[in-house]
């Protein structure tokens, strides 16, 4: 039996199978196409069901003695479904479960998911323990931000744009942005980037670095480049 069971191997969950025990985790596909394809990623501990979910399937792979259960079937719905299923047959098991979609998220706590991964959880005090492992990083980066066209970015601070001497309160980035500020490399200290974790004052040559959409951050760039164009006017 493994203590780490994995299910589903489309591109979500390669992502995941980078970055576990090979020796320590079971996947679990639902077609030979993920079959071949994740043996031939060497993947040895491979089982696959048909289409159905059931609990005698489950329970003949060892999820009842399991530790930790990925949920990264591609179908939102079955993915739930599964989640809830093992929650069934294993009370004590720590269910992880990804969601592309926010409205999925309270439906998940109800199936008894531990932790959702998606693009709604990232915020900058989670940040803090990602950014002290690059590993965790990397998985991640993969597997939250595959499908759609969230960034890490950095934002370099021009001198005399509306950015320049003011306050992170001031600009109010998540309110007109839709943009998480993590952590800036402040010139005057030094070249490392620090977490943000209070107000933050921004001067010229500084770097900041976000987490949001591309658009976005695009916008943010060309508005500061103009507000320096109408500085110098």
């Amino acid at each position: 039996m493994r203590d780490i069971i994995l299910f589903g191997y489309g591109k979500n969950g390669k992502a995941v199978s980078a970055h576990l025990d090979r020796k320590r985790f079971l996947i679990v596909v639902y077609d030979e196409e993920e079959l071949e394809e994740a043996k031939q990623q060497g993947h040895l501990n491979v089982e696959i069901f048909d289409n159905k979910i059931l609990d005698e399937d489950l329970k003949k792979i060892g999820i009842e003695e399991a530790k930790i259960a990925i949920c990264m079937l591609e179908d939102e719905a079955r993915n739930m479904f599964l989640a809830l299923s093992i929650r069934n047959i294993n009370p004590n098991i720590k269910i992880i479960a990804k969601s592309n979609d926010s409205e999925y998220e309270h439906r998940y706590r109800l199936a008894g998911v531990n932790q959702i991964i998606n693009s709604y959880e990232i915020t900058a005090n989670r940040i803090d323990s990602i950014l002290k492992k690059p590993i965790t990083l990397e998985f991640i980066h993969n597997i939250v931000f595959e499908d759609n066209d969230l960034v890490f970015a950095q934002v370099d601070i021009l001198k005399d744009s509306f950015l320049d001497g003011r306050y992170l309160d001031d600009i109010e980035l998540q309110e007109n942005y839709n943009l998480i500020p993590i952590g800036i490399v402040d010139r005057e200290k030094n070249d490392n980037l620090e977490l943000i974790l209070g107000n933050h004052k921004l001067d010229a040559g500084d770097v900041l670095v976000v987490i949001g959409d591309r658009f976005e951050v695009d916008r943010l760039k060309e508005e500061m480049k103009d507000s320096v164009q109408w500085h110098l006017q």
